[in-house]
C-alpha cells in the first residue's frame, strides 16, 4: 500500500469516527428529550405557565444529561474536573432544552 492510499485509508476512518461520534451524541440527546417530554406531558396539563413548563424539563433534563456522570468519578476514579465541566455542559443542554420546551409547550 502506497502513502497516499494509506493517508486517504486513515482519512476516511477519521471521518467515520467523527460521524459515528456525533450520531451517538445525537442520539442521547434525543433519548433525553423524549424522557422529558414524557415526563412532562404526563405531569404538566395544555396551557401550563413557561416558567412551570421551564422548571419541570429543566430539572428532568438536567438529571438525565448529568446524573450518570458523578459516579464515574465516585467508582471509578474519573478525574473530577472532567465530571464537573461534563455537569456544566449537561446544565447548558437542561436550560436549551427547557427553554424550548417552554416556548413551544401547548396553550
Amino acid at each position: 500500500m502506497t502513502q497516499d492510499e494509506q493517508d486517504k485509508l486513515q482519512a476516511e476512518q477519521l471521518a467515520y469516527a467523527k460521524v459515528l461520534h456525533w450520531s451517538t451524541i445525537a442520539g442521547f440527546i434525543t433519548l433525553v428529550v423524549s424522557f422529558a417530554a414524557y415526563m412532562a406531558g404526563r405531569a404538566l396539563p395544555p396551557g401550563t405557565i413557561y416558567l412551570q413548563v421551564f422548571r419541570f424539563i429543566g430539572a428532568t433534563a438536567f438529571i438525565g444529561y448529568t446524573l450518570a456522570l458523578w459516579q464515574m468519578s465516585i467508582w471509578y476514579r474519573r478525574s473530577w474536573s472532567l465530571t464537573i465541566k461534563a455537569t456544566i455542559d449537561g446544565l447548558v443542554y437542561a436550560l436549551l432544552t427547557a427553554g424550548t420546551f417552554g416556548w413551544l409547550w401547548p396553550r
